[in-house]
């Protein structure tokens, strides 16, 4: 009887040390939680540095691969080397002309081809200028101004004097001969191949050719237009 006893309290006591061991492993796994799979939730690094902007499709617009488109070679600088008045020269379109001094004008239709060789209509602005375009061309024949408000390519106006704007033409144009044989035509400057640009010093004498000049006479007007128009 005795051994039984002494035999259930040492399966007692190795029953206790098993729970007592389960037990320190368990706590022992509680306070180290196992490692986390790095790759588990790992952010893509190419979500968090998007691709550059060279790879992302076309260039954005005006950027290095889509060049703005320039005029045709020439284009712009033809028209800036040619001589003007208020911006327009002869063989403007009279969109051009609406386009630069607007559409408050009188008009006025001659039916008469004169020296033209076709009929004109004149369009008279308030603000001091005159054009003439052919009636079937449409094309700027003739620009006369009066007014200091408009100056030629090369800033010449009315009311300058004739030592100014003589001394800034006579450097870069020729003074044609008369075709009367009355000399030189001072004021007069072949600007183009047969455009002539006039400085009228005297509009109210009846005549285009000037007189004596002094330095200190001024602009009246200025004329530009073809010289097969003059007699």
């Amino acid at each position: 009887m005795r051994s039984k006893i002494l035999l259930i309290v040492l399966i007692a006591i190795l029953s206790l040390a098993l729970i007592s061991c389960s037990c320190a492993e368990k706590e022992e796994g509680a306070g180290n939680p196992p490692e986390s799979n790095t790759n588990s939730g790992q952010v893509d690094s190419a979500s968090k540095n998007p691709l550059p902007s060279d790879t992302l499709g076309e260039a954005p617009t005006g950027g290095p691969d889509t060049p703005v488109q320039s005029p045709a070679s020439g284009q712009g600088d033809k028209s800036a080397a040619r001589t003007s008045i208020a911006g327009i020269h002869l063989g403007d379109t009279r969109e051009d002309v609406l386009r630069l001094l607007g559409n408050k004008y009188q008009e006025t239709l001659n039916e008469e081809p004169a020296y033209y060789g076709e009929g004109q209509y004149i369009w008279k602005y308030d603000a001091g200028i005159d054009i003439v375009i052919g009636r079937d061309s449409s094309k700027v024949l003739d620009i006369m101004v009066y007014s200091p408000d408009f100056k030629t390519d090369l800033g010449a106006k009315v009311g300058d004097t004739a030592g100014d704007v003589l001394a800034k033409y006579r450097a870069k144009y020729k003074e044609p001969e008369s075709r009367h044989g009355e000399g030189t035509l001072e004021g007069w400057f072949e600007v183009e191949d047969g455009g002539y640009l006039i400085f009228d010093f005297n509009k109210n004498d009846g005549s285009l050719v000037n007189g004596t000049i002094k330095d200190e006479d001024r602009v009246e007007m200025i004329r530009l237009i073809h010289s097969f128009y003059l007699d």
